[in-house]
């Protein structure tokens, strides 16, 4: 956080005033669209410019052990022409013959990549491994900012003991 009146944004740099003097900066560049910045500034950011979908394979919503994530294969796909929604189709089916190939008998598609490996997951989609491909931006997606100075006034603390 900065003050808001020493920050401008630009072409790799967004920012949100949070009303209080003080703008959140957000690298564009180095985003990788986990959202965590919604849940700490409820209503503070607006849609960008591009429009696409973020793609995520293999998550599950069962009542045992609670809703899980899939994993993120495609960052950010824009869809904006014809072409855009048909890789997005190609991706589907190409998803669909995989499984259909490499799948045990009753398992979901989240229980495969497990098994056999995202990197073999990737290879065999032919997709190229990009850093922002993530399974668990936080464990908890329930973010409370409540005691935010108390939890950081700890890690200071821990660090210089750690150094």
């Amino acid at each position: 956080m900065v003050p808001s009146g020493e920050v401008k944004a630009g072409p790799h740099t967004s920012v949100a005033n949070l009303g209080d003097g003080n703008a959140l900066c957000i690298d564009n560049k180095n985003c990788v669209r986990c959202m965590h910045c919604l849940n700490v500034i409820p209503g503070g950011l607006l849609p960008g410019r591009d429009k696409g979908v973020s793609i995520l394979i293999g998550g599950k919503g069962v009542l045992k052990i609670g809703a899980t994530m899939g994993t993120v294969i495609i960052p950010f796909m824009k869809l904006e022409t014809d072409d855009d929604f048909e890789k997005l189709n190609e991706l589907a089916r190409n998803v669909l013959d995989f499984f259909a190939e490499n799948a045990l008998d009753h398992e979901r598609t989240g229980e495969m990549i497990e098994r056999i490996g995202l990197a073999n997951f990737l290879e065999g989609m032919d997709l190229p491994i990009d850093p922002n491909m993530i399974r668990e931006p936080r464990s908890n997606p329930y973010f409370r900012s409540d005691d935010w100075d108390e939890q950081v006034a700890k890690w200071v603390e821990y660090k210089q003991k750690a150094a």
